[in-house]
């Protein structure tokens, strides 16, 4: 991370991280390779072309159902934490989703090698996207080289850069701000890896129900069992029933 950066990364971190978004966002690349591991087998021919474009569709659809945005064939998820929070906010057609003025794109890099990233070789849209300079180059200047595209005003695009392996399973998943280095300089104005480590407890799960008594007070009072004491003590013991 490029430290004179640090206050955006946590004017970021602060809007996404308690709402529950970064831990989504993970929560739907865990289950996504998770899917794409069990179905794609290399010995069976499918190769790293495939394991892409699959990991991509896939993490797509699962991220759509984390955040309850629905699609044409399934509708949104109006009872989730997410619903009517995050939106689907593609980007001349590159899938996002965003939570207020946060925007996130997919990119799929080699295991290992997230810093390796050349935007300049990626799509114009991706490249756009590179050029930001944050919250001082607002959206509506992209240049993506179509004049009758319009961007959603103040909104500024992250990219959430995933990979994994299969054999062992591995996992890297990181957001971060993306500079386009056509310089062969950084890739990332500033990155963050996306673990369980750095995002801590989900705070979708903080409400845990209260255990529900084994009766209620409009019952009848509590059950007890009567034992009849030996010949030596004619008293009784009254026990509740556990």
């Amino acid at each position: 991370m490029i430290e004179d950066r640090g206050a955006e990364v946590r004017e970021t971190w602060a809007a996404l991280l308690p709402t529950g978004f970064l831990h989504g966002l993970r929560e739907a690349h865990t289950e996504a390779t998770l899917v794409v591991a069990g179905a794609l087998d290399r010995a069976a021919g499918f190769k790293e072309r495939s394991f892409g474009f699959t990991a991509f569709d896939v993490l797509e659809s699962q991220l759509d159902r984390v955040f309850g945005v629905g699609t044409a064939e399934e509708p949104s998820d109006l009872s989730g934490p997410f619903a009517g929070v995050v939106v689907r906010d593609d980007l001349n057609g590159s899938p996002g989703w965003r939570l207020g003025r946060y925007r996130v794109l997919l990119k799929r890099h080699e295991f290992g090698a997230v810093r390796a990233i050349r935007w300049d070789r990626e799509s114009p849209t991706k490249q756009a996207v590179a050029r930001q300079e944050f919250s001082g180059a607002p959206q509506l200047a992209l240049d993506l080289g179509l004049a009758d595209l319009h961007d959603t005003p103040e909104v500024v695009t992250l990219v959430l850069a995933h990979s994994a392996t299969e054999e062992p399973l591995e996992m890297e998943l990181f957001l971060g701000l993306p500079r386009l280095n056509a310089d062969g300089g950084e890739a990332w104005h500033w990155l963050w890896p996306l673990t369980e480590d750095t995002l801590g407890s989900d705070p979708r799960r903080r409400l845990v129900e209260p255990t529900l008594p084994l009766w209620s007070d409009t019952d009848d009072d509590v059950p007890v069992t009567l034992h009849q004491r030996s010949a030596r003590h004619t008293d009784t013991i009254v026990e509740k029933a556990q």
